[in-house]
């Protein structure tokens, strides 16, 4: 009787363990999928809101001649002055800026950044590249390229990513000072870039194309970020980068 009461332990223990395995097994397979899933949609997102961030700058900055800005502007006056390609420019303006800031981000966000940085990198400089330019009014140029723009960094930046350079040193800001909006951060710092651009365009309208191209970014992306939100189409809460 006792023997049987064992063996019967022994059977019950690994059943016991089986199910525990395969229920572990499960596990892994869910959290695959959803790890999966979200990578699926953050490359959708990444894509997406590099075409819209490509496009302001190849289509409606560069071909107006003026400087968008954060590093992207600084790629663009690089471009303007020595001819060396936009996305590649705005990799090697990074590096330096990555090796100051990688340790006050979150790993997650870092490391998002990066692909996000590189995926815009390659669709500006061998996609976007070969889209027709816009040769009208270089007002409009501008308000088509803040619109453009601020619909992509929405787009990034509510997914947990960012296009790296000065898009890190405003996320540093926002973990530190959480109720500042992107859009404000963003138009104080990119301000500061697009007075440079005087002294590469040397005239007055490159300066002024930039601020407006800078407040109508700002107010989009503000307005996008908050329409993301409210359809819930964000996986990363704003207020937790």
């Amino acid at each position: 009787m006792y023997l049987h009461t064992k063996l019967l332990d022994v059977v019950e223990d690994n059943l016991f363990d089986e199910i525990i395995y395969e229920n572990r097994f499960l596990y892994l397979i869910v959290e695959m999928g959803l790890y999966m899933k979200k990578m699926i949609f953050m490359m959708i997102y990444d894509v997406i809101g590099s075409v819209f961030i490509g496009v302001s700058i190849v289509c409606f900055a560069v071909a107006a001649d003026f400087a968008p800005g954060g590093v992207n502007g600084i790629a663009v006056m690089a471009n303007y002055l020595a001819n060396i390609p936009i996305g590649l420019a705005t990799i090697l303006i990074n590096i330096p800026i990555i090796l100051f800031t990688f340790r006050s981000l979150g790993k997650a966000f870092f490391l998002y950044s990066v692909k996000t940085m590189v995926i815009s990198s390659f669709l500006i400089d061998y996609v976007l590249c070969r889209l027709p330019l816009y040769h009208g009014s270089r007002l409009l140029a501008a308000i088509l390229a803040g619109i453009t723009a601020g619909i992509g960094y929405s787009l990034i930046f509510n997914e947990g990513s960012s296009t790296g350079g000065t898009d890190f040193i405003i996320a540093a800001i926002k973990k530190k000072r959480p109720k500042m909006t992107f859009g404000l951060l963003a138009f104080a710092v990119d301000g500061i870039i697009v007075l440079l651009s005087i002294f590469v365009f040397k005239e007055a309208l490159a300066f002024i194309y930039g601020i407006v191209y800078t407040i109508v970014t700002s107010v989009a992306l503000d307005l996008c970020t908050l329409v993301l939100k409210k359809c819930h189409l964000t996986y990363v809460d704003c207020e937790e980068i």
